[in-house]
């Protein structure tokens, strides 16, 4: 049976760890505008030349969903699909996945598909699509691994630390008031996202790693305790392997994974910005 695993391209994660030719992974591309210009955000798009001709550009610019049309496209390629979204409370990436799943169960009644709405981005879709993987390569049930996932997701989190939060303040992701902070000189945001999918601030603090520090100790109060680790940072290798040092250093035998960000969450991150994402205590149900 050919499994398949779809992804926005608000998931880094360039390739499964496991699967092989034995899952297809795919990523439908959203699209990225800076006035009047439209970028793709594919493995082709040049990041660093695109957040200088976004921090060049005084007016408007935003993200925009994939359509129906690209996921469906996406699925044709399995009989058993799985497809993860950005959270659904940011983007209408979920809603055309779900459209798309319609149609293709329509055309294919006989095949199987499910949608998650991550309620995240970045890394911590990452951490599901590979977890998707091991489940596949065990042997289990489609119905088997819908449960497993979801029992999965109840442990993983996502942490950010931002430099600057001026995109995520002028496409409503946050409000100005919460905003304006991030605008004082050596002031850096630590936030998480939220259990309903939302961008949650948690902290503002100044000084060149104590953002740092404190998304480790946020780690630890959501009980992570040794497991995997994404970290994906837009142009910022320095402070992701800062972290990770710091990271293995607690836990030597943990799993620790970097990745530049793609376009869509180097856009909301913006230059300097790292996104984490970890396994740690279940959430309540």
């Amino acid at each position: 049976m050919k499994y398949g695993i779809v992804v926005d391209s608000s998931c880094d994660l360039p390739a499964l760890r496991t699967g092989g030719d034995s899952i297809d992974y795919t990523k439908v591309p959203l699209k990225l505008d800076i006035g009047d210009k439209e970028f793709v955000d594919d493995e082709t798009l040049d990041v660093p030349a695109f957040i200088e001709e976004l921090y060049a550009y005084k007016g408007r610019s935003g993200s925009a969903a994939p359509a129906p049309y690209a996921f469906l496209e996406a699925y044709e390629k399995s009989e058993c699909v799985f497809a993860i979204t950005i959270t659904s409370q940011l983007s209408g990436s979920y809603a055309s996945a779900m459209t798309a799943a319609d149609m293709f169960l329509e055309e294919h009644p006989e095949r199987k598909i499910y949608v998650i709405d991550s309620r995240s981005t970045g890394p911590e879709m990452s951490m599901i699509a590979n977890r998707l993987a091991e489940l596949i390569g065990e042997g289990k049930s489609f119905e088997e691994i819908c449960r497993a996932i979801e029992e999965y997701r109840r442990r993983t989190y996502l942490l950010y630390a931002l430099q600057s939060i001026e995109n995520l303040v002028k496409n409503g992701r946050v409000s100005r008031l919460a905003g304006s902070i991030a605008g004082i000189l050596g002031i850096k945001v630590l936030g998480v996202a939220s259990e309903n999918g939302t961008v949650e601030l948690l902290h503002k603090l100044r000084g060149r790693l104590s953002v740092y520090d404190k998304m480790i100790v946020e780690m630890l109060e959501r009980g992570y305790n040794g497991g995997r680790v994404i970290i994906a940072h837009c142009l910022n290798p320095e402070m992701a392997g800062y972290l990770a040092r710091e990271i293995l250093s607690r836990f030597p035998k943990s799993s620790v994974e970097m990745m530049p960000s793609g376009g869509l969450c180097s856009y909301y991150a913006e230059r300097g910005g790292i996104l984490l994402g970890f396994e740690g205590r279940p959430r309540e149900a």
